[in-house]
């Protein structure tokens, strides 16, 4: 489990998170919500390591992230941001390989050379092996940090199985087709489901969340605004007043569709014509 307790961070005199608090739960996919500037990049930042908050502490499997090592967190947390900021003549598979630098020992085992090639070929880029990243869709190179995302905490046997992992996705779905947004978020969440790994995404796209999460925050200006069950965080109310425009909720107990922009009703007008 992951516990954010009291987190504030400050650009400048800008305050980015306001004494954010909130558990993530190990097994389950928590989505983080809400407009530009809410502060959903930064929280994960902080939760990743990878900025220090001003105030507040991070907990990682009941250890203050600053007591642990970086090698030790390297080989179970997993952090996939916005920005890949590589050299040109990498290959596809020099990029995944990176995911087990933290495992290594001197040299990539065989354990490890079979876990990067499980991470490509579920991520469908097996084929672009030999390929340099400077040949590469935005979409395709996209799937491939994500592979490399999956093989820094792959599972690799059953003890490794019990070992609680947290996996953090800053928007993964952006620049791809639908057919890759469904299933990178679908392999999120067979990790989360089999493996007993903590999952946090940060998106934008409403009907996404609604299918693959377990849990939501709505944040706002720095704040959370609501969390729980997702279907109890994603309200056409608190959508409206967060997002300010007009949203309608479709669902039943399959289903759970999002409209913006427009009310439910006048779609229903609409089709009547």
């Amino acid at each position: 489990m992951v516990k954010a307790k009291n987190i504030s961070f400050d650009a400048g005199e800008k305050k980015i998170l306001k004494k954010v608090s909130s558990n993530f739960e190990n097994g389950k996919v928590t989505a983080i919500l809400g407009p530009n500037g809410a502060g959903k990049s930064t929280l994960v930042k902080c939760i990743a390591g990878t900025i220090t908050p001003k105030t507040g502490d991070i907990e990682f499997n009941g250890k203050n992230i600053k007591s642990i090592s970086l090698e030790n967190f390297a080989c179970k947390r997993s952090y996939l941001n916005q920005q890949f900021n590589l050299s040109v003549g990498y290959t596809v598979r020099d990029i995944v390989s990176i995911g087990r630098f933290p495992h290594y020992k001197v040299y990539p085992s065989k354990k490890d050379d079979e876990i990067i090639t499980s991470a490509m070929k579920l991520l469908d880029v097996i084929s672009l092996s030999d390929r340099t990243t400077n040949t590469l869709s935005g979409g395709e190179l996209q799937r491939v940090h994500f592979a490399r995302t999956l093989a820094q905490i792959w599972p690799d046997s059953s003890e490794e199985q019990a070992e609680k992992k947290l996996l953090i996705l800053d928007e993964p779905v952006n620049n791809l087709d639908p057919q890759y947004q469904h299933s990178i978020l679908k392999s999120a969440k067979d990790f989360a489901d089999n493996y007993n790994v903590c999952v946090i995404i940060v998106l934008h796209d409403l009907n996404l969340i609604a299918q693959y999460s377990d849990y939501s925050i709505l944040m706002k200006q720095g704040e959370i605004i609501s969390k729980g069950k997702t279907r109890e965080v994603l309200t056409e109310q608190l959508l409206e007043e967060v997002y300010k425009v007009p949203v309608s909720i479709i669902k039943n107990k399959n289903n759970f569709n999002i409209i913006t922009g427009i009310k439910y009703n006048q779609i229903k007008k609409e089709l009547i014509k």
